[in-house]
């Protein structure tokens, strides 16, 4: 029987291969002679017969040892011994052991233990070495069916152990290890005795050989190991050992699935686990190293996951672990031992290129080869034509077939354990430059003159990356190998370097940059900043830059990347090759989360070590991952990060600091490495001085210290300065910090060294002289200012403190400028930019030679201002400046000595000649000196100088000079001094000085004579006067310039401090943006808010709105605005404080005209006011503002004042801010009262700001619209199904926005300003409503189409709604629906019955005889009293009636209780029960007479209470208000009422009495008496104009009494409105007879199927509609991995479904255009011509923008693609995609067993749809979105389901009989009966409808596919209008219809 068994085995003795194997790890020597390999085989044949019929035990382990050693000395008979089914022999022996195992130690037990080993011993020996035989059992026998014949003996615990031990050893080849469980479970209760048992076992776990085995035996592992303690130790010690042993055993293990269950055990241990707990320890060490290996994105979410506990704080251990998991680095790859080797082969290259060849790697050793070992090779049949080896020393060696040698390449030298990029380019023609070169890392390393190979043979070429011949110890890595058959330039490879590892695709992604990572684009841009010149614009390099094209896909000839299931390249492995797929957790959070996860992760942390170890994630996560880089600038997460480090400065330690700055760039360890790297970040963090000064002391001085490192310590500092930081504006950010009160006193000095070192570095005019020197003008000028205004009485208050703390940093920056002087190179330029002579005068010191300086009269305002604040330093400043003096002497014995000293050393240079300063020392200081002891220091230092210096003494040959020491010498004259006032000490010192300055031979007689006498008196002479006059004009004019700079610094103070208000409001959006990503799927859903859902502005067909958004975004919204207001106000409140003259002077300074000859106009600089500056930042890149009006935004009854701008390519709408009278921007709560007259909203001022933008292209219409009755407003249609309703301050200003929005529109209307291809709304609703002409032609149009039944009942009322100014936007004018039932009661409807329906011919006030004589009545008596009469004190429509209907749902929520006063009304009073609402507007004498609103018909939400409000409780039943009481026919579902309802609504009583009630409400009975139809006369348009009243109470009153009584719509119809067509099929338009709803089962298959183009060479995956192309009805077949351009024919969209290939192409005409790689696409649809989503493998669906050509090129030109919107859920790969622009949604299925709903709009999340439990997930891959009802179908393998638009379930079916390959709704505007089309595998067709006919009575409704027929088709299928398309798995494509 086991023969027979056997037999059909035998087959596959064919499929293996006969050709002796490669003897690799050999054992004795066999007899080579062909007939002892014969008799080998023989026997071996004959053995394994023998083993097949016998029985006993013992002599089945006799023939195994036998076998075994006969394989190990013959390894030929390995053939032998598989072609005799030899494998499944052996797995059926191990099958039958279990049954002879007796009690532990028997004999039996010994024999079935010996016979065990046996099998795996022989198994091992046929296996090893011997690669077909490890084929052929991978694939015939498998390790499952192993599994299964070894699972009875590892369940019995007698041979547990020895069963395990042989499955260790035969996965590692090595038997030594067969007792390793047995032995140390002996050990195990002492842990150091196991530990050093293990030791004996270690050299045998040298390297995982057979992975599969392994697997085994861990599936074995997992069953008993979490309760066999001592096996948890012994594995534990096992994987510790593996994962820390060698490369390969690490990487087996991460792909063995081993890492979730040891983190399953680790959790579920860690609360019960002591610190000291060495199994605890040990698995942690496991766990480290395997994350560090790489893990799968479900491990790494898990990680995430537990690191936030669910109270908030954070796991230190799983935090630690996550930090050592973003270490890995390792790209996939494939991993290589011994003989080895990855090899292609190519029938099209039969020789080399002719131009030459590059080949390129990305190689890994572990460690050096033991002998040379080759890497690569290209060969031509038998013979290697090219090779490159490596050898033990990891030099790189050369050979050709050409040169008979090997070249060894000392330079080129591989390092071992890091990723090295090996490029090897071999030119042809090349005669004057080397033909081979050679690059490692990008950098040329050698080069060779060597001859190129040429061959003539025919054979193909075969690329081989390892050496499958020479057995060589040696154990390295490949990430990819490329030959291609270009010679690359010698700057290329650089740049593919910087691709890094990881980068595995073909180089045809126009922007290869992004690729780059920070540190890889600074170093390239490092290299091209140093080439300079010399790198011409053509070359390789900076085309790849520049998006060109650099290697074609044509010259890729081979491409070896790790895919695991990679067909299409046909990779041959030889030898032990494994393929290690790991994922680094950068690219696991990038799937997860992206920087939003990052970011969250840092504002988790509450302690230093905590934040410190976020930071280390962070920065790891971002360094080598350009995915989490971009999502960082996008999400702006840099200003996020330094918001919440802000509010954690207080946690930065060291670590932290350190971390965060090697991120940006710095070396702590190589401080000469240091550059910035990120300068985005760098800005952000680095330069938030404010973050940095609320740190402690320490961290601020490292902080300030890193400009060291950057811009000395560097060798990069020029590269740096240059290229990094010359743009930032440093040295303004640094002096705002110094102005700021930041940074505390101690530190001020700090931050000026700083300043100096900055300012150094790049001494520029306009970023450091110009704003130094202009701070320090106005500072000291302000100062000077407040000292002279202040009383001297008053008391030293805080203000002075602070004011002394300006003075004072003033003081030190001046000092620090003062220093910067000493360096000549750096005065020059100051002195070349600024005017010295004025600059110096200014800074109230002399500094200035030659004539300049006098004609500035620069010597009289001197003798005015130094007297007064003349010292000691003042004194030693002013000699230092004086021929002769040496400048080194200082003094310190003034104790504060004034800023004018600070000036001393630019003195030094300019005054080395005479001039008049000299003597004017005695002229200013004589006469106005401030001390007697002063002037002693002034004459014994001039004597002394005198004295000592000739140069000083030849000063006086000037006769001036000499005069004003005679002058100087007169003011002591006996006649000039009173008595007693002359000093005699003086007055002897003044004698001498004179004598000796009078004996020196350079004076004149007559001065000399002057000098030594008696002096007299000279002054009052008419040059004194002169003199006296200029210095007046000259103060004047300086006094003037000094005020010019003060008010320029103070605007620009302002305007800087504005920026940072605004900016923290940036910032504030930016956080929600990260906060509102927060959902039930997120990672840490706890942490997710609650959801509260509200009705989203975005409309679908007829202006309808049902779909819900989160008001999760709005809450978090406030809370972030109220605190980011809280900080606004307590922002730097002492900074605030101390500037008020600098925000606001309530004595606006005149800036003087006055400009110097000498340029002094340079300092003062204009700061010019951009009263636009606060929202510029809101424009999109490259948009400018055309126009700005303020506006108040309607939305239901509330108002938010904002600002609609223009710009030249987008619209944008900014609330919060307005335009204040002189056109500058400022909050909407500073604007005046009243600005907007809008009575009974809510007029919201908050300042946080809300800001929307929609492209000009997406504006498809406009109307003007009333408000109040005022035309003051209109109304904004957008393509992407949203509108706008804004109201001006007056019409004009209307008027002119409305021009505006004409011009765009006839801009636009060159390509149809169109609908999306499949929106239901009718063309005219798009075009410009403004004039009357056009709203006839609307009017006319929407009638005709309704009467021929083309328009449904709905969608006639909406479009008359909406020209007769109704919107759902305005709650005041909200669009109105009839009641068009009246039975509430009953438990089925009648609609045959006329008494079911409510009487459309009368108004709701008349419906019975009572209330109609009570109106009659009321219209009698008003009459009577000579007043207006009318009808009805109430409305039929009014924004109480719209609020009190929708209470139930936000936003309307909220807007009832504004329209209350704050409070609910009172329980029975709120809309509760239909029936009861009905009875009170149609039948109480008191009641009301309000109509229906459009939820009525199209939103079941507002019927539930879905948030759980608290109503109260009815007094009338005592029940508490909940959800709305629907008719007993509704069976208790919100969804059947609506459903019912508008099928009424539809109906023929409907249909045929719907004029009469247009008559009413827009016809010509809206004003009639005699149809008791007559409303309050300030409800109908024209009633008032509010203009026209001048009392504010008056209007006032008026306003509230026409916001809140209700507004009549316009009148549309003057005659009566004519009947509907109501022959045939109502449901149905006139000119079509027969529908598929109506009459499916005559739908027939077209005999022909779709011709040309139409038939694919493939199966038919996608099936498109495309309005804009007329053959086949618009029908597009795609293939699987294609789809088109809507309106497009000439292009697509294609992807590969192959794993190698991960890059979307666009095609046009053929030809690939576009390319975007690493985007991994599964599937795509188009939402509209300009919008594309698609799904991917890394989890991820995307929408982009489709940007396409316009103008006359447009034919020509092809469209291209942008990325708008990444949108994370799902945890597995998206497996199918639907979109509906016309609801603007996107539905993406996946893997993971869930759909989700997202916005398309905002790119957001908004549902999921589960298909199965949380044990049991079935992966979506069909979804279908119905245009009309926004009704979605998603399907699985085991349902399909149906749901709303916002996910709430309505019927589900059980598809696993009938498996379903496609899904189709079948699109009709309305349709009364609904259909869905599901396309089978079995090429059928199944039409479906869903109803809740079938629920018990008394029951819930329970809604149900119900199948309407079944018919044979193909494989996709879709319903275009009443036929149904279905393509085939042939490629054909038919259409079936309906014959007429």
């Amino acid at each position: 029987m086991f023969r027979s068994l056997l037999a059909p085995w035998q087959s596959h003795e064919d499929l293996a291969p006969t050709s002796p194997a490669i003897n690799i790890i050999g054992g004795g020597a066999p007899d080579t002679s062909n007939s002892g390999e014969r008799v080998a085989k023989q026997t071996m044949r004959d053995m394994v017969e023998d083993l097949k019929v016998t029985e006993a035990v013992v002599a089945k382990t006799t023939l195994l040892q036998r076998i075994a050693t006969l394989v190990r000395e013959v390894p030929e008979t390995k053939d032998a011994f598989r072609d005799s089914d030899g494998f499944l022999l052996l797995v059926h022996v191990l099958s039958t052991l279990s049954t002879t195992i007796g009690r532990r130690g028997s004999q039996s037990t010994r024999d079935a233990v010996a016979c065990i080993k046996s099998v795996f011993t022989l198994a091992s020996e046929a296996l090893k070495g011997h690669a077909m035989n490890l084929e052929f059992f991978e694939e015939f026998i498998g390790y499952s069916s192993l599994s299964d014949a070894a699972d009875l003996l590892v369940s019995n615990a007698v041979t547990a152990d020895v069963t395990l031990g042989c499955l260790l050893a035969l996965s590692f080849g090595d038997f030594s290890l067969v007792n390793f469980f047995s032995s140390l479970r002996t050990k195990v209760p002492e842990i150091e005795a196991m530990h050093s048992h293990f030791l004996e076992f270690a050299p045998g776990l040298a390297s995982i050989r057979l992975p599969g085995a392994f697997s085994v035996l861990w599936s074995f592992i997992l069953l008993t190991m979490n309760t066999d303690h001592a096996l948890r130790l012994i594995v534990y010690r096992l994987l510790e050992h593996l994962t820390h042993s060698t490369h390969r055993n690490l990487a087996v293990l991460s792909m063995q699935n081993i890492l979730p269950h040891l983190f399953k055990s680790w959790k579920t241990n860690m609360s019960s686990t002591k610190d000291d707990d060495k199994e605890h320890r040990i698995l942690a060490k496991i766990l480290r190293r395997l994350f560090e290996m790489g893990a799968s994105t479900q491990d790494s979410r898990d990680l995430l996951h537990c690191t936030a506990k669910q109270d908030g704080t954070v796991d230190a251990d799983m935090l630690e672990l996550l930090r050592s998991s973003a270490k890995s680095r390792w790209p996939q790859h494939f991993s290589l031992g011994g003989c080895s080797a990855l090899a292609m082969s190519s029938t099209e290259m039969q020789t080399f290129p002719a131009h030459g060849f590059t080949f390129m790697a990305w190689i890994w050793l572990e460690r050096m080869p033991s002998e040379p070992h080759k890497l690569f090779s290209i060969s031509f049949g038998s013979n290697d034509a090219v090779a490159l080896s490596v050898g033990s020393n990891g030099a790189l060696a050369f050979r050709s077939c050409v040169v008979q040698k090997v070249e060894v390449l000392p330079k080129s030298k591989l390092a071992a354990s890091r990723w090295t990029h090996v490029t090897l380019v071999h030119h042809n023609h090349r005669s004057s430059h080397p033909s081979v070169c050679l690059f490692i890392d990008g950098v040329p390393s050698d080069s060779l003159q060597w001859a190129y190979p040429k061959f003539d043979e025919t054979s193909p070429a075969t690329f081989m990356v390892g050496d499958d011949v020479t057995a060589v110890e040696s154990s390295w890595c490949v990430a990819s190998a490329y030959v291609l058959s270009v010679a690359l330039d010698d700057d290329l490879p650089r740049f593919i370097h910087h691709l890094g590892p990881r980068y595995s695709e073909s180089f045809q992604d126009q922007t290869l940059i992004r690729f780059l990572t920070y540190e890889a684009s600074t170093s390239l841009n490092m290299h091209i900043t140093t080439q300079g010149a010399s790198l011409p614009e053509n070359s390789q390099l900076k085309k790849a830059i520049r998006g060109d094209s650099i290697i074609s896909d044509s010259s890729i000839i081979f491409r070896v990347v790790p895919q695991p299931h990679n067909k299409k390249d046909q990779i041959v492995t030889r030898g032990d090759v494994f393929t290690v797929c790991c994922q680094s957790l950068d690219l696991a959070v990038w799937r997860i989360g992206g920087a939003a996860s990052l970011l969250r992760l840092v504002a988790l942390a509450q302690t230093p070590h905590e934040l410190s170890r976020a930071l280390s994630v962070f920065s790891d996560c971002l360094r080598n991952s350009w995915q989490n880089s971009d999502d960082m600038e996008r999400l702006h997460g840099y200003d996020v990060l330094a918001s919440t480090l802000r509010a954690r400065s207080h946690l930065i330690n060291m670590t932290s600091f350190e971390t965060l700055f090697e991120f940006l760039g710095l070396n702590f360890r190589s401080p000469d490495l240091s550059t910035v790297v990120n300068t985005i970040a760098y800005k952000a963090v680095a330069l938030d001085f404010e973050l940095w000064s609320k740190t402690s002391a320490d961290i601020q001085r490292a902080h300030l210290e890193h400009f060291a490192f950057l811009l000395r310590a560097s060798r990069y500092r020029q590269f740096t300065i240059k290229m990094r930081l010359s743009k930032l504006g440093i040295v303004r950010k640094l002096l705002f910090a110094i102005q700021s009160v930041w940074y505390p006193q101690e530190s001020i000095p700090l931050v000026v060294n700083t300043l100096v070192l900055v300012a150094q570095s790049s001494f520029t005019a306009e970023e450091v002289i110009k704003p130094i020197v202009s701070y320090i003008a106005a500072t000291l000028a302000e100062e000077s200012r407040s000292s002279s205004s202040s009383s001297p009485r008053s008391t030293t208050s805080r203000r002075d403190l602070l004011q002394s703390s300006t003075r004072d940093k003033a003081e030190q920056v001046l000092e620090g400028l003062v220093s910067m002087m000493r360096i000549p190179s750096l005065y020059s330029k100051l002195a070349g930019t600024l005017p010295m002579p004025r600059i110096c005068l200014l800074l109230k010191a002399s500094v200035s030679s030659g004539k300049n300086f006098e004609l500035a009269s620069g010597w009289g305002v001197l003798k005015t201002v130094l007297p007064p604040v003349w010292d000691r330093s003042v004194h030693d400043a002013a000699l230092d400046i004086l021929p002769g003096r040496s400048g080194d002497r200082f003094s310190d014995d003034s104790g504060s000595p004034q800023m004018d000293c600070r000036l001393r050393t630019i003195m030094l240079n300019p005054m080395k000649v005479g001039h008049p300063f000299n003597a004017l020392i005695f002229n200013f200081t004589l006469r106005a000196a401030p001390s007697k002891d002063a002037i002693i220091w002034i004459l014994d230092d001039l004597t002394k100088l005198h004295e000592s210096s000739s140069s000083f003494r030849r000063v006086f040959r000037s006769q001036s000079t000499a005069q004003l020491l005679v002058d100087g010498l007169n003011i002591f004259s006996p006649v000039r001094q009173p008595p007693r006032v002359l000093d005699a000490k003086i007055s002897a010192k003044l004698t001498h000085f004179g004598l000796l300055v009078a004996m020196g031979k350079h004076i004149s007689t007559s001065q000399k004579q002057q000098s030594s006498q008696t002096p007299v008196d000279t002054s009052g002479s008419r040059l004194g006067l002169a003199q006296a006059d200029t210095v007046c004009k000259a103060s004047a004019r300086l006094k003037e310039w000094r005020q010019t700079i003060l008010v320029s610094e103070r605007k620009r103070f302002r305007q800087t401090l504005l920026d940072l208000q605004e900016k923290r409001r940036r910032v504030a959006s930016f956080e929600e943006n990260v906060s509102v990503s927060t959902t039930e799927r997120d990672i840490w859903s706890h942490s997710a808010r609650k959801r509260v859902w509200k009705l989203d502005e975005t409309e679908g067909p007829h202006r309808v709105r049902t779909k819900m958004e989160s008001l999760l975004e709005m809450f978090v919204q406030d809370s972030r605005s109220t605190g980011h207001e809280e900080a606004s106000s307590a922002f730097d409140s002492e900074l605030l404080s101390l500037s008020q003259s600098e925000l606001a002077s309530p004595n606006p300074v005149v800036v003087p005209s006055y400009t110097g000859e000498d340029g002094d106009h340079q300092l003062a600089e204009e700061v010019t006011e951009d009263k636009l500056r606060r929202v510029r930042h809101q424009l999109e890149p490259g948009d400018v503002i055309e126009a700005v009006s303020t506006v108040c935004r309607v939305s239901g009854v509330d108002s938010f004042l904002g600002m609609l701008i223009f710009g030249r390519t987008h619209l944008y709408m900014l609330e919060g801010l307005v335009e204040n009278s002189e056109g500058e921007v400022i909050d909407a709560g500073d604007a005046s009262e009243g600005l907007f007259l809008i009575s009974g909203s809510a007029v919201d001022v908050r300042n946080s700001q809300r800001a929307q933008r929609w492209s000009l292209e997406q504006v498809s219409g406009f109307s003007d619209r009333m408000f109040l009755f005022q035309d003051v407003g209109f109304e904004i249609f957008f393509k992407d199904s949203r509108t706008l309703l804004v109201i001006f301050l007056d019409k004009s200003r209307r008027q002119v926005a409305s021009q505006m929005l004409l011009s765009i529109a006839l801009k636009m209307r060159t390509s149809d300003p169109s609908l999306t291809p499949r929106s239901i709304t009718p063309k005219s609703l798009l075009r410009s409503r403004s004039s009357t002409s056009a709203v006839e032609k609307e009017l006319q149009l929407a009638q005709q189409q309704w009467q021929n039944r083309e328009l449904s009942n709905f969608g006639y009322l909406s479009i008359l709604n909406q020209l007769s100014g109704r919107t759902p936007n305005d709650a005041t004018q909200y669009p109105v629906f009839p009641w068009v039932l009246n039975d509430y009661v009953s438990e089925v409807l009648d609609l045959s019955s006329t008494d079911v329906f409510r009487d459309l011919t009368k108004p709701m006030g008349a419906l019975t005889a009572e209330r109609c004589e009570a109106a009659e009545t009321r219209y009698t008596n008003l009459s009577s009293v000579d007043e207006e009469p009318f009808h009805y004190g109430t409305h039929f429509s009014s924004s109480m009636i719209v609020c009190h209907f929708n209470i139930r749902m936000q936003p309307f929520t909220n807007m009832f209780k504004t329209l209350q006063g704050g409070n609910w009304d009172l329980p029975d009073r709120l809309f509760a029960d239909i029936r009861r609402t009905y009875s009170s507007a149609s039948h109480d004498i008191r009641g009301d007479v309000r109509e229906l609103i459009p939820e009525f018909f199209t939103c079941s939400e507002f019927l539930e209470n879905s948030s759980n409000l608290d109503f109260g409780i009815s007094q009338t039943t005592g029940e508490r208000i909940h959800n709305v009481k629907l008719p007993a026919w509704a069976k208790g579902d919100p969804l059947l009422f609506i459903v019912m309802h508008r099928r009424v609504l539809e109906g023929h009583y409907v249909s045929k009495n719907l004029p009469a009630w247009i008559d009413l409400i827009w016809g010509c009975k809206q004003r009639d008496v005699d149809s008791v139809n007559v409303f309050h006369p300030l409800s109908y348009e024209g009633a008032i104009d509010l203009d026209k009243i001048t009392n504010d109470l008056e209007r006032q009153a008026t306003v509230g009494i026409i916001h809140n009584f209700g507004q009549t719509p316009k009148k549309l119809f003057t005659s009566p409105h004519p009947p509907r067509n109501l022959e045939g099929f109502l449901s149905l338009p006139v000119t079509i007879a027969r529908g598929v709803p109506e009459d499916a089962l005559a739908l027939a298959r077209d005999s022909k199927p779709f011709k040309g183009k139409f038939v694919l060479d493939s199966a038919v995956s996608n099936i498109s509609v495309d309005l804009f192309d007329g053959k086949y009805s618009g029908i597009r077949p795609s293939p699987l991995g294609a789809i088109g351009l809507p309106s497009i024919s000439h292009e697509q969209i294609e992807w590969d479904q192959n794993a190698s290939d991960r890059s979307l192409r666009l095609v046009s005409h053929g030809k690939v255009t576009q390319v975007i790689e690493q985007v991994a696409l599964t599937c795509a649809a188009f939402a509209d011509q300009d919008t594309l989503a698609t799904g991917s493998g890394d989890n991820i669906v995307r929408v982009w923008r489709v940007n396409q050509a316009s103008g006359r090129s447009r034919r020509h030109a092809s469209s291209t693609l942008s990325m708008t919107h990444l949108l994370r859920g799902h945890t597995e790969r998206v497996a199918c995609i639907a979109t509906s622009r016309t609801w603007s949604v996107i539905v993406s299925g996946s893997k993971d067993g869930s759909a989700i709903v997202w916005d398309l709009n905002r790119g957001s999340y908004r549902h999921s749809i589960w298909h199965g439990n949380e044990s049991i997930r079935a992966e979506v891959y069909l979804s279908a979105i119905n245009e009309s009802t926004g009704y979605i179908a998603t399907c699985s393998v085991s349902h399909l389901m149906l749901h709303t638009i916002n996910a709430r379930p309505i019927a589900r079916l059980d598809t696993a009989r009938a498996p379903i390959t496609s899904l189709a709704f079948h699109e009709r505007e309305y349709s009364h009966l609904d259909i869905l089309a599901t396309g089978h595998d079995d090429g059928s067709i199944t039409l479906w409808t869903w109803n809740a006919d079938g629920t018990p009575a008394g029951m819930q409704a329970q809604w149900e596919f119900v199948e309407v027929r079944r018919m044979n088709s193909g494989q996709g299928v879709t319903s275009p209008s009443e036929r149904l398309c279905a393509g085939y798995t042939s490629g054909l494509t038919y259409m079936w219809t309906i014959p007429t």
